[in-house]
């Protein structure tokens, strides 16, 4: 009930205003009454509230800064050609390039040169993502009950899987089956 009228008696005054207004007559807003001069800490209380305001607008004024100093960032960026459009993307594609650094720099640290492979990121990467697939086709060889090899009859030598992988497979030579397809 009580929020029913507090509804109707603010919709009463807006209404009212707007008349007043149409009419040309000038209405003081409702001013805060302040702190009352018997208050025991009054001057206490002033210097808190003026204290609170002034690091409100210390904050602000800072965040102001870091809005403009993004925002020239960010136009840097466009200039030098890159594709971000806000700050947003902006603040994204560099943590992403950020994380690409780190994954390539502990590929360099991880990569073993007693491979004989060069400290190259590309080889190195290359060389660990061809083992975890051999690791996980022996897992499927081993778990499997049937094998298919799958060839195509114009061109079977370049539809084979590689020879590493033929001789794992042969190692288990009761379940591999090959099979000619021609497709027209």
């Amino acid at each position: 009930k009580i929020e029913h009228r507090v509804v109707e008696t603010n919709r009463k005054r807006r209404k009212q205003a707007k008349k007043d207004a149409a009419m040309g007559k000038v209405v003081q807003k409702r001013r805060d009454p302040g702190i009352p001069n018997s208050w025991p800490f009054k001057q206490d209380l002033l210097k808190q509230v003026q204290k609170a305001r002034q690091q409100q607008q210390q904050l602000e004024e800072e965040r102001k800064e870091t809005r403009k100093d993004q925002l020239r960032q960010l136009k840097q960026h466009q200039k030098e050609g890159g594709t971000a459009r806000t700050v947003l993307e902006l603040m994204e594609e560099a943590n992403k390039s950020r994380e690409k650094y780190n994954e390539t720099k502990d590929s360099n640290t991880t990569a073993d040169i007693s491979d004989g492979y060069k400290n190259d990121n590309t080889k190195a990467a290359g060389q660990q993502s061809r083992r975890a697939y051999l690791r996980e086709l022996k897992k499927v060889v081993d778990t499997a009950d049937v094998l298919l090899q799958v060839l195509d009859a114009r061109d079977p030598m370049g539809s084979r899987i590689s020879n590493e992988a033929e001789a794992s497979i042969l190692s288990k030579a009761d379940k591999k089956n090959g099979i000619g397809i021609k497709q027209d």
